[in-house]
């Protein structure tokens, strides 16, 4: 015990304390003699309590404690470590076995008490509770950092005395180990292999366009690296739909040396394209998994034929001919109705396909009923868009027909008023124009003349006029696709006979441009040259190994500023471990987005490429991929005998060659450490004694009134 007031003090300030309170209790006039005594004693008491308190007296206790001592032996267990060319699987679990029991063979000579325990390691680290030959070897990745943090972990009675790795040092996750990852117990390291790396070819890099026009030409420029001592030519191919469209002889250099490979082709079929580059297998070659790289673009159409079927020539039809006229890639065939039949012949319009018929002031009483159905049969036989653009000469009692395919139906409480009325937005949610700012409030007012609404679940009324009740002027979506081969077909439908007004009528140039622009805008999207689908992504690769990057690149036709702020995310999905949401990031100069994660589980992957908070539940994906168990450890099959020494040295301990791996028990030495400890108590501070302090002189105050006394 040390008290931190001197002890004569104590002593003075005690025997002080004892005589003032026999004292003050012998001044009391109280007869009751025990009372008096409690009373002497309870006030004593107290003031004792208050001497030891302010006398701070502190109690050390000193002892020892034996550490047991422990060494943490760490095999690799990744697949990179099965692969080299002068330790085979067999010898190397062998060597692994016999390196466990000559380590676990020096506890049984010491006289205190030690454990080695046995851990393996790649993807994550594990302990081994049988014998080595059990081990796999097959982990898809090797993370040495990990590694290096779990040994330092230790309880309270244990002393790590050293840490044995033994490995390649081929770090594939995670950073490599540096000086402040390091523990500072002796870590001995053992290489397997050798640093010459094997022989190894693989594309690092393919540039190619997402999307191209048919016809254009297109260039792929591939990339090979090669590794290892290579002294044979090796055939680049590019094939496409089972076809080779070009082959190319390299000699590469090895050690890390790259070669550009350049095709160029042409793509004439319509639609998204699958290609793949191969590179020959080199003898002793460690991995061909990555001798090939799939790739895919999509091919659009040069040319768009447009059908327009006249009934009666208006105003409507001149600012029709006026849009069409702004698109170069658009050939319009013109049919109109004249007293004697058509002009051209309507037996072309029978024969050919097209992209996108307008029904421009058409049917009218003068069409025969058996068009319905023939435009029907027509339909069913190609994916073609519709628009119908109403016109005074056209009845509703005779577009009745017409109605299912268009994918509307007549409002049922018809409003027939005739008066011009304001436009205003319908602010739908599924608008292929939403992308195109425009006021529709700020155009001149028009008159309806169809009383139509959305007969299909995915048709939607883009704009009405506001009068008395809400008539739908234009709806656009896509019908059932059972009227085109299984895939919706885009249609449009115009209810006012005067669409010319919002144009010829404007109160500025700039208003009608801006009409102009997004009728452009709306043939583009029904002839798909333009839309809201229009987002053109793939994978850099068709397959990537587990624990790879994964990449993607592509680019939208269009996007407004406020679409851009919202972002562009890439919803990566796999059923067995749910979704992930990565935001895409821009690239100004080649106007695409790009994104990448790492792939921790295999599997086959779905994606999209989504705009701000879009929808994906029932859309088709815009792509797949899919991820590979393991081949990633196989690109860099050598020892990094650096990366091992370095790690020694900096701890103190020693490299070892996997030839020379015994030698490391000559560095172990199992000494438990004797750890000396000392507990010191500040019993003035202990919580009881002030507790027994409020006791006491609470007792004292209630036996002090019970009787009486002040």
């Amino acid at each position: 015990m040390s008290p931190i007031v001197p002890f004569w003090l104590l002593l003075i300030v005690t025997a002080g304390t004892i005589l003032l309170a026999v004292w003050s209790y012998h001044l009391s006039g109280s007869t009751d003699q025990r009372a008096r005594r409690i009373l002497s004693l309870f006030r004593l008491s107290s003031f004792l309590l208050l001497v030891l308190i302010a006398g701070d007296i502190q109690c050390v206790n000193k002892g020892s404690l034996l550490k047991k001592s422990v060494v943490k032996l760490f095999l690799d267990n990744s697949l990179s470590s099965a692969y080299h060319q002068s330790v085979s699987k067999e010898s190397l679990l062998n060597g692994y076995e016999q390196l466990v029991s000559s380590v676990r063979s020096l506890t049984h000579n010491e006289e205190t008490e030690a454990r080695v325990d046995v851990f393996t390691f790649g993807e994550s680290v594990q302990l081994l509770d049988g014998s080595p030959l059990s081990m796999t070897l097959d982990e898809a990745s090797t993370n040495i950092s990990s590694l290096i943090s779990s040994a330092s972990e230790t309880v309270g009675d244990e002393q790590l005395s050293a840490v044995i790795v033994v490995t390649d040092g081929q770090t594939t996750v995670g950073s490599e180990p540096t000086g402040e990852t390091l523990i500072d117990v002796p870590v001995h390291t053992i290489g397997i292999g050798e640093p010459l790396r094997m022989v190894d070819v693989i594309f690092s890099n393919v540039q190619v366009p997402t999307v191209v026009v048919s016809g254009e030409d297109i260039v792929a420029e591939a990339t090979v690296e090669s590794f290892g001592a290579i002294d044979q030519r090796v055939h680049v191919s590019l094939e496409g739909g089972g076809e080779l469209l070009g082959t190319q002889v390299i000699s590469p250099r090895g050690d890390g040396s790259s070669q550009n490979v350049r095709f160029q082709f042409r793509a004439d079929e319509i639609g998204k394209k699958e290609y793949e580059l191969r590179i020959s297998s080199l003898k002793d070659e460690i991995n061909i998994e990555n001798n090939r790289y799939s790739f895919s673009l999509t091919v659009l159409k040069d040319r768009f034929k447009v059908a327009m079927i006249t009934g009666v020539p208006s105003f409507n039809t001149r600012f029709l001919k006026l849009v069409l006229a702004e698109q170069k890639n658009i050939q319009i065939d013109h049919f109109t109705q004249v007293k004697d039949g058509w002009t051209p012949s309507i037996a072309n319009f029978w024969r050919q396909s097209y992209d996108l018929i307008i029904l421009d002031n058409f049917p009218i009483n003068t069409t025969p009923q058996r068009w319905a159905s023939d435009l029907e049969q027509k339909l069913k036989r190609d994916k073609t868009a519709v628009a119908l653009i109403a016109g005074r000469n056209v009845k509703q009692s005779n577009l009745l027909p017409f109605l299912p395919l268009l994918g509307v139906q007549p409002i049922k409480e018809e409003h027939r008023g005739r008066k011009q009325v304001f436009l205003a937005s319908a602010s739908a949610e599924r608008d292929p124009m939403r992308y195109f700012d425009f006021e529709w409030g700020s155009l001149p007012p028009l008159a309806p003349h169809l009383f139509l609404e959305p007969g299909e679940e995915r048709m939607e009324t883009i704009t009405f006029l506001s009068g008395t009740t809400r008539t739908p002027l234009l709806l656009v979506g896509k019908i059932d696709p059972s009227t085109s081969r299984g895939k919706s077909s885009r249609r449009a439908v115009f209810t006012s006979a005067y669409l010319w007004h919002l144009y010829f009528r404007g109160q500025a140039s700039e208003s009608n441009n801006r009409v102009l622009l997004y009728w452009t805008e709306l043939i583009k999207w029904l002839t798909s040259i333009g839309g809201e689908d229009d987002r053109y992504f793939r994978m850099t690769k068709s397959t990537y190994q587990r624990g790879e990057e994964v990449s993607i690149e592509g680019m939208f036709s269009r996007l407004t500023e406020d679409q851009k702020k919202n972002g562009v995310w890439w919803r990566v999905q796999l059923s067995e471990t749910g979704e992930q949401l990565i935001p895409l990031v821009a690239d100004e100069d080649n106007d695409m987005w790009r994104g990448t994660f790492i792939a921790t589980e295999p599997g086959k992957y779905r994606f999209w490429a989504l705009i701000g908070q879009e929808e994906h539940d029932g859309a088709e994906p815009h792509g797949e991929f899919r991820v590979e168990q393991a081949m990633l450890e196989l690109k860099n099959v050598s020892l990094n005998r650096e990366l091992l020494e370095s790690l020694s040295v900096s701890t103190g301990g020693n490299y070892f060659p996997w030839s020379e791996k015994e030698r490391v028990i000559e560095d172990i030495s199992f000494s438990g450490e004797e750890i000396l400890y000392s507990r010191t108590v500040n019993i003035s501070h202990w919580p009881p004694l002030l507790i027994l302090l409020l006791v006491l002189l609470v007792s004292e105050w209630v036996l002090r009134r019970s009787r009486g006394l002040q």
